[in-house]
């Protein structure tokens, strides 16, 4: 018998996103216990650790 979907463990949230240095959006898979996300924006190539929440 295989894996039925709902025993699976759910899927990060999708959380939206704004580049401190450019101000692109995007969305990424924030995972739901990580406070800071490594982010590398595909824009400008800067590199940067965001907050949950946009706190700095």
């Amino acid at each position: 018998m295989s894996e039925s979907t709902s025993s699976r463990a759910p899927a990060a949230p999708r959380e939206r996103i704004s580049c401190p240095g450019c101000g692109r959006h995007d969305w990424v898979t924030w995972p739901a216990g990580q406070d800071i996300y490594h982010w590398k924006c595909f824009n400008c190539e800067k590199e940067f650790d965001l907050h949950r929440g946009g706190r700095h």
